[in-house]
């Protein structure tokens, strides 16, 4: 089962919900070769293989001994997770020396993820709702109001909040959920401050 790095912070995964597979997989590549960069005495290897219920792994080697695994996996509930696993039959002692830098190599690539994506360490949205699902919703309604005012603003005519809130409440689409004033006044504070551009992907 793949290791967390202890030095994760309760926070320290904010946002890797929103993440996507092929972001992700690109991040941890140019994380290795820069890895590989910065650490020339490891002599590191890597061989990528993509494994079955979304599970893309690569298997480290560091002077042609196995150093570790690093997992992608996708998460159930959305994005993904990045963890390490490591060699099986290894003595005690070579054990220790290899999950510190197993540690340090799984914290590096994060960080590039965190960095390449604004995630994690690097996430700074605020007042949007921590649940993916809500903030897929929210996205969606923000696309809706900017489509409305661009309908509107060719008839001539700027829409009020009430109005905003009128096409929300008399939506000929079922599936678009109800939202009231309050709601959809942050929504459209984030949306005019470009918060919700990061779920795009979405």
């Amino acid at each position: 089962m793949p290791t967390k790095s202890k030095k994760d912070k309760p926070r320290a995964h904010v946002g890797w919900s929103t993440l996507n597979e092929a972001d992700v997989l690109q991040s941890v590549s140019n994380g290795l070769r820069q890895y590989k960069l910065n650490r020339p005495e490891l002599n590191l290897e890597s061989r990528r293989y993509k494994l079955e219920d979304g599970v893309t792994q690569w298997q480290m080697r560091s002077n042609g001994v196995p150093l570790c695994n690093i997992v992608v996996r996708a998460n159930r509930k959305g994005g993904l997770r990045l963890g390490y696993e490591l060699p099986e039959r290894v003595t005690k002692d070579m054990r220790q020396l290899i999950e510190h830098e197993a540690k340090q190599l799984h914290e590096h690539i994060k960080i590039r993820i965190d960095a390449d994506n604004n995630v994690g360490t690097h996430w700074e949205i605020t007042g949007i709702p921590k649940n993916l699902k809500t903030r897929i919703q929210w996205y969606k309604a923000w696309k809706d109001i900017k489509e409305y005012r661009r309908s509107c603003k060719r008839e001539g005519y700027k829409p009020t909040l009430a109005d905003i809130v009128d096409f929300f409440k008399y939506a000929d689409d079922k599936d678009t959920p109800y939202f009231n004033e309050s709601t959809l006044r942050k929504i459209i504070r984030v949306g005019e401050d470009g918060v919700l551009d990061n779920f795009k992907s979405y």
